[in-house]
């Protein structure tokens, strides 16, 4: 059961419409690094490094979606899909991040843009998702202040090149994992182990979003604009002060942080008053700025979902930080030195990479979020599971991929009865791309990628019970 029907050509959605998609990201799927005037990025150095020693692949070629961009889209039509979220490759629109703007990095992603349009499909963009120009990171990446600058205007080129066709535009991929694993756990890149790091680069990620947002509403760009934040339900195993003084902490730290900014317009005061606890230089934070966040909250929060968050007190002993990047089977190590500490649940199934298979996650979290921003509403912007696919007689048959979207599915429309207002959900991801750390061994596609054989592509299964889901949702090409 590969085949799958050549998709006519069908109206844009309508405003207001469900939508029902997939996703991608540009350095994870494009390939063609250094192709056309684009600029080096610090994933194309951190990957052709000595310090890329765990899965040492790079993506210079990834899933080929540069040259093979039309096929991809033209199979998420075909799907039944009418969205696609991908990000833009900042490197490939200003190579050095600031100057000069390479009008090729423009003509390709109208190229992408004007594609989804012809196939019905409407494109959700994301402006930043983890390749910042290497230019800028030498600079001091997102610890530097000016690198919020440069967003800002690199966001307003795209805003002008694109925003005649794009209606929903997303910021910042993840401000809080990408620098849980720059500083935290440090196997992205600077790869070091510093959480004071973590929060002046989250708080210049932070405030390049809501510059950017504040451009967009100035200039008086159409449309909607939001952020992307990896958000999780904080749940313990026990119920008492500790364990909830360890949920809260949690929720600051992982949650919070991102999502009262984004939403809110401010840091919670309970955690600034931690991170001075902490004794976390805050300098960085400059009289003038509650006015530059205020003026730079969303209309719409994209929400990663995969897990939730189980924690238990940690009162003592140094903060110990670290992901697993080789599929062992073991879990990540996540101990906060006077926060909280990961704990785990015995009774639940787990991936080779230690995430937990907790499709109730999605419903906690849409009503948490609920509960906390009534007035937002929310896109699941990525939601998905990774293993190590076999291919059988051509064959794709990921039953357990199946299981953990139904599951979350479900979850999210009974969420929504009860008043969640998610306006959107998509699959991490459309093809097989790769995936960070973890190389090409872990894949999340819809679609079986053939890394060995010229990128070839095949429908999985979840691809086919994806598309029917969607008939039944009432999509219809």
């Amino acid at each position: 059961m590969t085949a799958v029907p050549i998709p006519s050509q069908r109206p844009r959605p309508a405003a207001g419409t469900f939508l029902w998609g997939s996703a991608s990201a540009a350095y994870q799927c494009e390939g063609a690094w250094n192709e056309d005037g684009k600029g080096l990025s610090s994933w194309d150095v951190f990957c052709h490094s000595e310090a890329n020693d765990v899965n040492p692949v790079t993506g210079d070629v990834a899933a080929d979606h540069y040259h093979r961009y039309e096929e991809d889209i033209a199979l998420i039509a075909a799907g039944n899909q009418n969205a696609y979220r991908f990000s833009i490759a900042w490197s490939r629109i200003l190579p050095d991040g600031t100057g000069k703007v390479n009008e090729k990095g423009i003509d390709f992603y109208n190229r992408v843009i004007d594609a989804c349009l012809r196939h019905g499909v409407e494109p959700l963009v994301t402006l930043y998702h983890y390749d910042l120009p290497q230019t800028l990171f030498e600079r001091g990446g997102w610890e530097n202040r000016t690198t919020a600058d440069a967003f800002a205007a690199y966001a307003e080129i795209c805003f002008r090149a694109f925003g005649d066709r794009v209606r929903t535009w997303l910021t910042i991929n993840e401000p809080g994992y990408e620098t849980f694993c720059s500083y935290g756990a440090g196997n992205y890149p600077p790869n070091v182990q510093d959480l004071g790091r973590r929060w002046r680069a989250m708080y210049h990620l932070l405030l390049g979003s809501a510059m950017a947002i504040a451009t967009f509403r100035d200039q008086g760009f159409e449309g909607r604009i939001g952020l992307v934040s990896d958000s999780y339900p904080i749940e313990t195993l026990r119920d008492d002060a500790d364990y909830r003084d360890a949920a809260r902490f949690a929720d600051l730290f992982q949650n919070r942080c991102v999502n009262d900014v984004a939403v809110r317009g401010e840091f919670p005061a309970e955690f600034i008053a931690k991170l001075v606890q902490d004794g976390v230089d805050r300098s960085y934070a400059l009289d003038g700025d509650e006015a530059l966040f205020a003026a730079g909250v969303v209309d719409v929060l994209g929400v990663n979902v995969y897990d939730r968050m189980l924690v238990k007190p940690y009162l003592e002993g140094p903060t110990e930080l670290r992901n697993n990047n080789t599929g062992d089977g073991g879990g990540p190590v996540v101990k906060v030195s006077g926060w909280f500490q990961a704990d785990e649940d015995p009774d639940t199934v787990k991936n080779a990479w230690g995430m937990e298979i907790y499709p109730r996650a999605i419903y906690d979290l849409l009503l948490n979020l609920k509960a906390l921003y009534p007035s937002t509403p929310v896109i699941i912007t990525e939601n998905g599971i990774g293993y190590r696919d076999v291919v059988a007689d051509g064959q794709i048959d990921d039953q357990y991929r199946i299981d953990f979207l139904a599951g979350f599915v479900e979850w999210m429309k009974k969420a929504m009865d009860e008043g969640c207002d998610v306006q959107g959900y998509m699959v991490w991801s459309s093809t097989d791309v790769y995936s960070w750390i973890n190389g090409y061994e872990k894949r999340y596609g819809l679609i079986h990628v053939d890394f060995d054989d010229e990128q070839k592509r095949t429908p999985k299964a979840s691809y086919h019970w994806y598309r029917e889901l969607l008939t039944k949702e009432g999509v219809n090409r």
